[in-house]
C-alpha cells in the first residue's frame, strides 16, 4: 500500500514507499504475469475438482515443492522473521494457505471457473481497499475510486447474469469464493506490511501449509487420489500447482506487492476473471455471452484506473 500513514505500519523499518519509474513498470509486468498464472490455476483447480484428485493432492503440490525448494531462502531470512510482527506472519500463512486453498477448491464443486475468476481475484481489490481505508486510514484517490467502482459494476453484473442463468447450488460456490477472496486480501495486506523478501515469504507459506497438510493426512481428515489419475493429468497439475503458482508467483506477486503496493497489485489481479473466462472456453467448454463480456470490460477499465496507470 502506498502512502500509509497509520503509525503501526509506518513504524515497521521493513516498510518502504512505492518506487516509481522503471520499478513501477516492472511491477506492472510482474502483476500481469501473476494474473495470467492465477487464471491457469483456476482452470487447473476446476479440472482437479472434476477428477479423482482430492483437494489435499492439489494443496500438497501447491505448497510441498515450494517448501522444499525455498527453504534455503527462508533460513537466510530467519533473523528478519524475528523482527516482523507476529500478526503479519499469521496473516501470510493463513490468508494464502490451507484455508484459502480449501475454500477455493470447495467452491469449484458448485460453481464454474468464470465465477471463481470473478469473485476471488475480482472482488479482493475491494477487500484490500476497505482494509487499507478503514484500518490503516489510507486516503483514496479519485482515479482509484472510479476504478474500484468500475470493478464493482463489472463484478455485480457478471454475478447477476450468472445467477440468473444457472440453477442449483451455485450460490454455495459463490459464497466460498467470496470467503477465499477475503483471505487473499488479508494475505496481500500482511505481505506488504511484513516487507519480507518474496521467496522467503513464499517459503514460509509453503512450510507451514505443508506441515498442516501432513497433520491432516496423519489424522485421517483428508485422503489422496493421486494413484487414480493418469500420469499426464498428474504432470499437468504438478506443473501448474508447483512450478507456476507455487514458485513463479511466489516471486512475481511478492515483487509486484513491494513495487506497486497492495491496492494497485490487487487491482491488476482483477484481470484474472477475463483471462480465466477466456481459458475456460477451449479447455472446459464454458461459454460466455455478450452481456458477460460487457461486464468483463468494466473490470478491465476498472483495473486501468485502480492500478494507478491513469494519474488524472
Amino acid at each position: 500500500m502506498s502512502d500509509v500513514t497509520h503509525p503501526k505500519v509506518s513504524a515497521n523499518p521493513s516498510y518502504r514507499h512505492i518506487a516509481s519509474g522503471a520499478t513501477l513498470k516492472f511491477g506492472l509486468v510482474a502483476a500481469f504475469i501473476t494474473a495470467c498464472i492465477w487464471a491457469s490455476w483456476l482452470v487447473s483447480v476446476k479440472m482437479g475438482a472434476q477428477s479423482a484428485l482430492t483437494t489435499f493432492d492439489l494443496a500438497l503440490m501447491r505448497y510441498g515443492i515450494p517448501a522444499l525448494v525455498l527453504f534455503p531462502f527462508l533460513y537466510r531470512s530467519r533473523r528478519l522473521l524475528l523482527t516482523v510482527p507476529s500478526w503479519t506472519l499469521f496473516g501470510i500463512v493463513l490468508g494464502a494457505g490451507v484455508p484459502f486453498f480449501f475454500l477455493s477448491s470447495a467452491g469449484m464443486h458448485y460453481a464454474p471457473v468464470s465465477h471463481a475468476g470473478l469473485l476471488i481475484p475480482g472482488t479482493f481489490p475491494l477487500f484490500v481497499t476497505a482494509i487499507a481505508f478503514f484500518v490503516f486510514k489510507e486516503p483514496l484517490s479519485r482515479p482509484r475510486l472510479l476504478g474500484l467502482i468500475a470493478i464493482m459494476i463489472g463484478v455485480v453484473a457478471l454475478l447477476l447474469i450468472s445467477m440468473w442463468s444457472l440453477n442449483g447450488d451455485v450460490w454455495k460456490g459463490d459464497l466460498l469464493f467470496i470467503g477465499a477472496s477475503f483471505f487473499w486480501a488479508v494475505y496481500t495486506i500482511c505481505l506488504r506490511v511484513a516487507g519480507l523478501p518474496p521467496l522467503a515469504a513464499t517459503g514460509l507459506l509453503g512450510l507451514v501449509s505443508t506441515c498442516i497438510l501432513v497433520g491432516l493426512l496423519a489424522t485421517g481428515v483428508v485422503s489422496s487420489g493421486m494413484n487414480l489419475v493418469s500420469a499426464n493429468e498428474l504432470a499437468w497439475q504438478f506443473f501448474v500447482q508447483s512450478i507456476l503458482v507455487g514458485l513463479c508467483t511466489g516471486f512475481s506477486y511478492g515483487y509486484a506487492i513491494n513495487s506497486l503496493g497492495a491496492e494497485r497489485t490487487a487491482a491488476m489481479g482483477a484481470l484474472t476473471p477475463v483471462l480465466a473466462s477466456l481459458l475456460a472456453i477451449p479447455l472446459l467448454h464454458e461459454s460466455i455471452g455478450l452481456a458477460a463480456t460487457l461486464g468483463l470490460c468494466f473490470v478491465c477499465v476498472g483495473v486501468v484506473f485502480a492500478s494507478g496507470i491513469v494519474k488524472s
